[in-house]
């Protein structure tokens, strides 16, 4: 189960870098489509700009976590994993409220599910 987790935590850290792309270098009315935001919107510059900063971060999460699975097993990777999952998944939510349902499922609940076994097997 520990490699298991280990795979599950490379997963959702290239999902992370799916979504950077997406906001870096996503069309506008994909990224429009993906976020169910108004393609006028989309295509504000300031949006764009906005966007760009929101996919740093989120290539910034992934980073974090390729890096994690280098630690040695034990209570650092552990404490990393849980709070990088637990970030996530709180970002999941927020957005889950604020802009599409889904992303709730697409990000929180492979974050979520990830976290409860790292809990018991990283």
């Amino acid at each position: 189960m520990h490699t298991f987790t280990i795979v599950l935590i490379i997963l959702i850290g290239l999902e992370h870098v799916g979504i950077m792309g997406l906001e870096l270098l996503g069309s506008d009315r994909l990224i429009a489509n993906s976020f169910n935001l108004p393609l006028a919107e989309v295509e504000r510059p300031h949006l764009r700009t906005a966007l760009a900063n929101q996919g740093l971060y989120n290539g910034f999460v992934a980073l974090s976590l390729f890096l994690i699975i280098f630690i040695p097993g034990g209570t650092l990777l552990r404490g990393m994993a849980i709070g990088l999952l637990a970030g996530i998944f709180i970002i999941a939510a927020y957005g889950a409220l604020t802009v599409a349902k889904r992303i709730l499922w697409i990000q929180g609940a492979p974050a979520l599910i990830t976290m409860v076994l790292a809990m018991f097997f990283l």
